[in-house]
């Protein structure tokens, strides 16, 4: 499971879920993706564990996950 906990424009905390990390590349190659790659990443669990990320927006997310 993927666990993504972000921020959009300062507000509070929101969290979105994706049973694998390929529903959530795929999502985002949709003509109007399902997460703008701006928001602010505060947290990711991928299988439980926290990953790092370089650059914390849901547009490096991707990047992380699309090597």
């Amino acid at each position: 499971m993927l666990e993504i906990h972000y921020v959009v424009a300062g507000s509070k905390e929101e969290v979105k879920k994706y049973d694998k990390a390929s529903d959530f590349v795929g999502a985002q190659y949709k003509e109007v993706p399902d997460l703008q790659d701006n928001y602010h990443v505060t947290k990711v669990l991928l299988a439980g564990k926290e990953i790092e990320l370089d650059d914390k927006t849901i547009g490096g997310l991707f990047n992380y996950l699309n090597k």
